[in-house]
């Protein structure tokens, strides 16, 4: 589905026109090869682009003998990109594939095999990396784009997904927030107790100076909100019932949650919109075959394709081999159906059907365009967004809200949730950690097959930008404008341009201190976990997002609604997608 929040922000074309002049007005010097830099961004992330250019003409420039000047547009359209292109472009995920298509963009594969200099792509999220990947020429009638395909751009930057948080609405309920990485709950220190879970409750204290309150099921416990580490589907779909007034009336908030997106549950699984049969798409946002995880250390090879343990088997692996449901080594996941239907059930009312005798939960704010309003106005406890709604945050909801990662589908042993008078939402209860049920002790460890825990991907969407060279401009500053953009895509360069806020290409960098401290009051950790797991959006896949937009308007209006059942928008929509998706001429290779 469209994104519809922006990954750089926009700025008045008069101040794109003055940095224009003030550029054009700059000295190069003697000896030095003038590039042109369009980019664009809001004003406070054009002034550190500029000092990062600054950086570059008065340190490396130097030795490289060439000097950036820059200029902050408003709109750039590839019209300009044959009138009169610049030396170097800063193009998002939206426009990059089919400008690609275009031969818009100077291949790189020589420079980066020859000269490369300080840039490498190791480091960077693959995601990142491979969505910049695209070959021009067709190989069996088809654009290969991703792995293996050839390199039009450097990664720059990226806006992932996050779940934003009302500490507001958490205090309220007396939940204990924490941040404590995975890796870091190892059985010693203050959180010795703590099991590696998005949210629990404890029948004993879990650490010093954590306070105690009742739980949805009347218990006196210990609620614990861990900020680095993602909640599984029941324990998003209790928070979202104990924030929604409708099974808490003393919740301080009306709804639980909001998100536009189902990637964070569709991808965690091994799912996705498309699934690749080997020689077109077909539209799966609603496929029912189950999805497989590797348990086994030495892995498996399916269709000569091999996969390590935690690995789970891709679509199109999964539907040629006849006999996957009997193989050794395989751990059954939930379907993409079973994905889409959990995330649909959230937001459609408790009194209308997803399905034939398959209510919602009703524990979710379905409209998009005003969630960030609902969310500072206390109407929502947890929304699913990019780091567009800061802006507005910060200005009226400064200091009342957090980051954390998003929904991740995760096993535990004995299960999370457990019944109490019957089916559905307003039965379901979440294990207490301590606490027996039918004479066992809930521990709260993840459950494992072997030596491989039952978690899936890590899942959500981010938007990117790449430094690209137009074709057409001046082809014999190439390799001028190759040099830049490989110091500003590496290690010195990133480590300046994090200072705008967006999220850096290189994992060890979003993670350091240049970065996180930039967001000195949040939990920026969570922006840096939000690029490193994230995945090019399903608008961006192939040329356009036209493709998505032929349907994705009924199933954001209708189906989460509950307007409409997801059988009916499969009756009225599925052929139509599968014949426009089975005529696209991109196949993401590496990723299907």
């Amino acid at each position: 589905m469209k994104k519809l929040a922006k990954f750089l922000g926009l700025t008045s074309m008069c101040f794109a026109i003055i940095f224009s002049a003030v550029a054009c007005g700059e000295k190069v010097p003697e000896g030095s090869t003038e590039i042109k830099f369009w980019y664009n961004a809001t004003i406070s992330e054009n002034k550190i682009i500029k000092d990062m250019v600054n950086t570059y003409n008065n340190g490396q420039g130097k030795t490289d003998k060439v000097y950036v000047t820059t200029d902050n547009r408003k709109n750039i359209d590839k019209t300009s990109l044959y009138v009169d292109a610049p030396n170097v472009l800063s193009v998002d995920d939206t426009n990059f594939k089919s400008w690609a298509i275009e031969n818009l963009f100077y291949n790189l594969n020589d420079f980066y095999a020859n000269s490369a200099g300080n840039y490498t792509e190791e480091g960077i999220p693959n995601a990142l990396t491979e969505r910049y990947h695209f070959d021009t020429q067709k190989t069996n009638n088809k654009y290969m784009a991703g792995e293996g395909a050839d390199l039009l751009g450097l990664p720059f930057g990226s806006d992932g997904m996050m779940h934003y948080y009302s500490k507001l609405a958490f205090q309220s309920e007396k939940i204990n927030i924490i941040s404590v990485t995975e890796e870091n709950l190892d059985g010693t220190g203050k959180y010795a107790k703590v099991k590696p879970h998005g949210y629990a409750e404890y029948k004993e204290s879990p650490f010093e100076g954590a306070i105690s309150s009742l739980n949805l099921a009347g218990e006196t416990v210990y609620k614990v909100y861990n900020n680095k580490i993602a909640v599984n589907w029941e324990e998003q779909r209790y928070l979202s019932k104990l924030f929604t007034k409708e099974y808490n009336t003393n919740s301080p908030t009306t709804y639980g949650y909001n998100s536009e997106w189902w990637f964070q549950y569709g991808w965690s699984i091994g799912g996705d919109c498309i699934g690749y049969n080997g020689e077109n798409y077909e539209f799966t946002l609603a496929d029912k075959s189950v999805n497989y995880l590797v348990t086994v250390a030495d892995g498996v090879i399916i269709n000569d394709n091999k996969y390590s343990s935690g690995e789970i088997i891709r679509y199109e692996d999964k539907i040629k081999q006849t006999n996957i449901a009997s193989m050794d080594g395989l751990y059954a996941l939930p379907s993409q159906y079973d994905a889409i239907m959990e995330f649909i059930q959230l937001t459609v009312p408790s009194n209308k059907q997803v399905q034939s005798n398959v209510y919602g939960y009703g524990v979710g704010w379905a409209e998009s365009s005003t969630k960030t309003k609902k969310f500072q106005e206390g109407d929502i406890a947890i929304m699913a967004n990019d780091s567009s709604a800061m802006q507005a945050l910060n200005i009226s909801f400064n200091g009342n809200y957090d980051l954390a990662p998003t929904v991740q589908y995760r096993e535990y042993e004995g299960g999370s949730s457990y019944y109490n008078g019957g089916d559905g939402i307003a039965n379901e209860y979440l294990k207490v950690i301590g606490d027996n049920y039918d004479g066992v002790t809930y521990t709260g460890e993840i459950k494992e097959v072997g030596d491989t825990q039952i978690v899936g991907k890590k899942a959500n969407f981010s938007g990117g930008n790449a430094l690209v060279i137009p074709t057409r401009s001046d082809s014999s500053k190439y390799e001028a404008a190759w040099k830049f953009i490989t110091w500003a895509a590496s290690e010195e360069g990133q480590r300046l341009y994090c200072k705008t806020g967006i999220t850096p290409n290189q994992t060890s960098i979003s993670y350091s201190e240049d970065y996180l401290s930039v967001y000195s009051d949040l939990n920026a950790w969570a922006m840096a976990n939000a690029a490193e797991n994230g995945d090019i959006g399903d608008w961006a896949y192939f040329e356009n997002g036209k493709w998505v937009t032929d349907w994705a308007g009924y199933f954001n209006n209708q189906v989460r609604f509950g307007y409409m059942t997801l059988n009916d928008f499969l009756a009225l929509k599925k052929q139509i997608a599968d014949d426009t998706i089975g005529v696209v001429n991109i196949v993401i290779e590496g990723r299907m």
